[in-house]
């Protein structure tokens, strides 16, 4: 019986001596870089660069903890017309809310979540008047949005680590550095 009191009582030290990787009232911020295929009247691409922040604002609910935040991504597009290339870009805040799985993986935390974006273009127009002449133009509006998510971050150190984000709305993938204080 001794025996058995002494490996349940080193079980449950083990499981309480590994640090979660996401907990309640941790600061998380990623640094990355990110692929866009879903803004495709484009001709090429750079981006998005993201820079995001989140904060873990709950103990173990169910299965995980709650975090929330923001990102801001930024993507410059280019367009090719008759007459030349035009540059063009958007820039988007964005809100997310995600649930971190409490999975007792040391160093990882997965994660998905949901998040609302505010997308702020700024696009050339090519316009063709009546075969009489051409003009390019400068379009400015700003489209709302969603960006739905699933990550996994791994820390190299208590502070320090990597991660990966698969998505829609905002970007495809992203990937980058994490720092977390």
């Amino acid at each position: 019986m001794k025996k058995i009191i002494l490996i349940y009582l080193l079980i449950i030290s083990a499981n309480y001596s590994n640090a979660q990787a996401f907990e309640k009232g941790s600061n998380v911020i990623n640094l990355g870089y990110g692929l866009d295929p879903y803004y495709v009247s484009s001709s090429s691409s750079i981006g998005p660069f993201f820079v995001g922040y989140e904060r873990g604002i709950t103990d173990v609910i169910g299965i995980g903890r709650f975090g929330v935040g923001g990102a801001i991504a930024h993507s410059i597009y280019s367009y090719a017309y008759f007459g030349g290339t035009e540059r063009g870009s958007r820039f988007s805040p964005m809100l997310k809310v995600a649930y971190h799985f409490d999975f007792d993986i040391e160093k990882m935390d997965l994660y998905a979540g949901v998040g609302a974006a505010a997308h702020f273009y700024n696009v050339p127009n090519y316009i063709n008047y009546n075969n009489n002449g051409n003009a390019y133009g400068r379009d400015k509006y700003l489209a709302v949005g969603h960006y739905i998510f699933a990550g996994i971050r791994y820390y190299f150190t208590d502070n320090f680590g990597v991660y990966a984000e698969a998505g829609h709305g905002a970007s495809a993938l992203n990937g980058g550095i994490v720092f977390k204080f």
